[in-house]
């Protein structure tokens, strides 16, 4: 949250924020994060499938497309920070190339694309259709 935009409609609807540790910026605090994200899922990858995971991994490090989410209403300036410290984490190189592995969804596409995938509560459709043939 301490990416989020400084605009009073971000501000007053969040509940206070812990400060970031002492010498660190909000970017390496995140890039700290996609470090051990991405550690874990190289472990994972590499030690759950006995034999097979070190080969699988080593096909895929070099061109891993990351999908990074964020909250509704972020923009440019966040996913600036978000690129920089998959930048500074290693993720990608800091290039136009590096850049093209990472994309951004918001958090609301994100639930609307889990929704489409593992199917939607029993009406909703219908409430939809009802909320489109309201506005036309």
């Amino acid at each position: 949250m301490h990416l989020r935009p400084n605009i009073r409609s971000t501000r007053g609807n969040t509940p206070e924020i812990p400060h970031l540790p002492p010498n660190k910026s909000v970017i390496e605090v995140l890039a700290d994060f996609f470090k051990y994200l991405y550690r874990a899922a190289s472990d994972y990858i590499k030690f759950y499938r006995a034999g097979l995971g070190e080969h699988v991994w080593r096909s895929v490090e070099g061109d891993i497309h990351f999908v990074l989410s964020h909250p509704n209403g972020w923009e440019g300036q966040q996913q600036a920070k978000m690129r920089k410290a998959a930048v500074l984490a290693q993720l990608i190189p800091d290039t136009a190339q590096g850049y093209s592995r990472i994309s951004f969804v918001t958090e609301g596409e994100a639930s609307l694309h889990f929704a489409i995938e593992h199917g939607l509560p029993h009406g909703v459709i219908e409430v939809i259709r009802s909320l489109i043939s309201f506005g036309t």
